[in-house]
Formats: C-alpha cells, structure tokens, sequence
C-alpha cells in the first residue's frame, strides 16, 4: 500500500511539474488579419411595375474579420499533439441601392443575420462571414513554462451569401411599391427582402486546409493554459470576391 501511495504521489508531482497538459480546451479571441473584402459597384435590373429599370448596387471595401472561437486539444501522443478548433468570424459592409426613378431614395441594407453569425453580431449592416471547421496535427518543442509548435491540417470552411447583382436581382421586391415612401419606410421594405432571400441563400462551403505555428503556456500545478495561434488557408470555396488574411487566435482554458 505504501509503494502504491509512494507511487501516486510521484507521478502527481510529476505531472505538476511539466509545461504541457494532458488534454485542455478553451475559448479564443479570432482576428483574420489582411482579409478583404473587395469593393464594387454593379449594374442591377430590378423590377418597376410592369416593367424593369437599370440601377446600381455599390458596396464598399470591407477588411480584418474579427470574432470568436472555441478550442480543444490533446498533448499525450507520442511525437505529435492534436487540437480541434471552431471559428466564426466577420465584418460589416455596406451594399447601397441606388434606383434612378424619381421618389425612390437610395437605401443601404441592414437585417440581422442567421446563426452562428445573428449572435454574435445581432442587427447591423449586412455582414461577410467566415466559420471554419479545423482538426490539425502539430508538432511540439518540450521547453519549462512553454510549449511551442508548428503543423497543418484539414479545415471545413463555411462563407455567408454576398450581397452581389444576382443576390439583389432575386429579392422578390416590386420596387414600384417604394415610389413616394420615406426614407425609413424604404429602409424597412427593402431590408425585410433582403432579409427573407437571406434565409433562402446557399452558404458557400468546401473542404481547405490549413498551416499553424502556435505556442502554448501552462505554469506547473495550475490547470490552466494560455495560447496564441497563427493559421493561414488554403482553398474552402469561398466567394472569389474574398481574400483570406492571415487568422490569429488569442484565448486559453482549462488544461488537465
């Protein structure tokens, strides 16, 4: 009994005293830096009564993706460790639409989005954003204090529908309904629409990978870890009016 005790104890001051975890998970700060998203201005025909007029759709130049992610790892594998990571991240533009008939103003597009985004970022202007999927193997450096590594994985990667000429087209919207209405009255009209061919839109999804240089931070006894990550990817079948930054992960957790 006293082996078994001796040994119990052995092994816990041992597992105290190392850098690394057994297993963790965690919660993250996303910042996709150097994103674009690409400015526009677009020919759109849109409906008028019986007939159709010739507008413009313009939107804006849109950057740096920012938003939340949550993490998990294990550390116990000989010669390399794996993590799984869900991210969700976005930014706000501002598609404007300009119809060249007389009393209907220029309106610019907000609504609130679907989930994981409408919670993150409730009612705004629309939205461009980007929710990943990662499993990654990488390989570790032992050192006191802190565990650096480096590797590549697989990634599902999952884009919001773009507010583009087509999108604008589709909107089940008679625009003859707008002549004479105020300004707010043509906000709510034509952002309900929007909205309502939001919902009916096709994500963009696609199997991308990914490379990740990261380190770790773990102090001896304590159960909790800090990291930082950088990812950059590769394919995921994004609309090509987008650019991946570089994506940077700043969180911690729990780490038994």
């Amino acid at each position: 009994m006293k082996k078994i005790l001796a040994f119990a104890v052995a092994f816990a001051l041992f597992a105290a005293t190392q850098a690394f975890a057994i297993i963790g998970a965690g919660a993250h700060y996303v910042h996709n830096m150097g994103a674009t998203l690409k400015s526009d201005s677009e020919p759109v025909t849109v409906k008028v009564g019986p007939g159709s007029v010739t507008g413009k759709l313009n939107r804006g130049e849109a950057t740096d993706l920012q938003g939340l992610g949550f993490k998990a790892w294990i550390d116990f594998l000989p010669f390399v460790d794996l993590e799984a990571t869900f991210n969700v991240a976005a930014t706000r533009y501002s598609p404007c639409l300009d119809i060249p008939v007389a009393d209907i103003p220029e309106v610019c597009l907000e609504y609130t989005p679907e989930a994981p985004f409408g919670m993150v970022f409730g009612k705004a202007s629309p939205i461009y954003g980007v929710a990943s999927g990662d499993l990654s193997i990488t390989y570790p450096i032992d050192l006191p204090i802190i565990r650096p590594y480096a590797g590549a994985g697989v990634s599902y990667i999952l884009g919001m529908p773009l507010v583009d000429r087509k999108f604008v087209e589709n909107l089940n919207l008679d625009y003859s309904t707008l002549i004479g209405s105020s300004q707010e009255e043509t906000q709510k009209k034509v952002s309900d629409a929007f909205s309502e061919a939001l919902k009916n839109s096709d994500y963009t999804s696609g199997i991308g990978a990914h490379l990740i240089v990261g380190v770790r931070a773990k102090l001896p006894i304590i159960p909790i870890a800090a990291y930082a990550n950088t990812k950059y990817y590769f394919g995921g079948g994004l609309n090509s009016k987008f650019s991946q930054g570089v994506v940077f992960e700043l969180g911690g957790g729990l780490a038994i």
